[in-house]
């Protein structure tokens, strides 16, 4: 996840579904960190719809 376009897509579907959610992506390491309302399973589900793997750590 290098690009401008591929966070904003992530950003855009975590906060669809919880629009008060936090999300802050490192471009560096493809980390995201997200803080929400939604369960992490949930937010998990949502990035990975878009096509990237996900791994859920607290």
């Amino acid at each position: 996840m290098g690009c401008g376009s591929c966070v904003s897509k992530i950003t855009k579907a975590i906060q669809a579904a919880d629009s008060e959610a936090k999300v802050m992506v490192d471009r560096d390491t493809g980390k995201v960190s997200v803080e929400s309302a939604v369960a992490a399973e949930r937010v998990s589900e949502l990035v990975q719809a878009l096509g990237y793997p996900t791994r859920v750590s607290a």
